[in-house]
């Protein structure tokens, strides 16, 4: 029997943590938008062939719009999204501390910590000079900020929220 609590937890935290940041971001980064497409097809599977054609932002868009998701849920997974293009769009981006202490918080305001790895990252964190030493030094890293983003996505696929 698996010691994790759902089907992402353990591709996440064995994915992304063992990669470095840029990869297990984007790792992160594509287990929500296959979220979304899962939210959305929950609600009508018809919408699927547009749903494919839009951008990531307008896929946030679109959910929040047919008030899939709340407000706050949508612009955090915005503020994920952005980073994600500045990796893109910006050769050699790496967030600093203080980008990734925002984006925390804001998924600390918008998502259920069900397992206190939010409260536990942004502390760690805090406490630390990078991400990676946060990991080495407290146990908790960038997928702790994933999964505790997909906990509530995969409940909002399913219609539990």
């Amino acid at each position: 029997m698996s010691t994790y609590s759902n089907k992402y937890e353990e591709f996440l935290f064995h994915r992304i943590d063992d990669s470095d940041f840029l990869t297990g971001f984007l790792i992160g980064h594509l287990v929500i938008e296959h979220l979304l497409e899962e939210i959305v097809l929950s609600y009508d599977s018809k919408l699927k062939e547009h749903f494919l054609s839009l951008t990531h932002s307008r896929k946030i868009t679109l959910i929040k719009s047919l008030g899939l998701i709340p407000d706050d849920v949508a612009n955090c997974l915005q503020s994920i999204n952005n980073m994600r293009n500045n990796f893109a769009h910006k050769l050699g981006y790496a967030p600093n501390k203080g980008e990734l202490l925002n984006l925390i918080s804001k998924c600390r305001a918008s998502f259920n910590d069900m397992t206190d790895g939010l409260e536990q990252l942004y502390g760690a964190l805090t406490d630390s000079d990078n991400l990676l030493e946060a990991q080495e030094n407290h146990g908790v890293g960038l997928a702790d900020l994933f999964i505790q983003v997909v906990y509530d996505l995969e409940a909002y696929a399913n219609k539990d929220v």
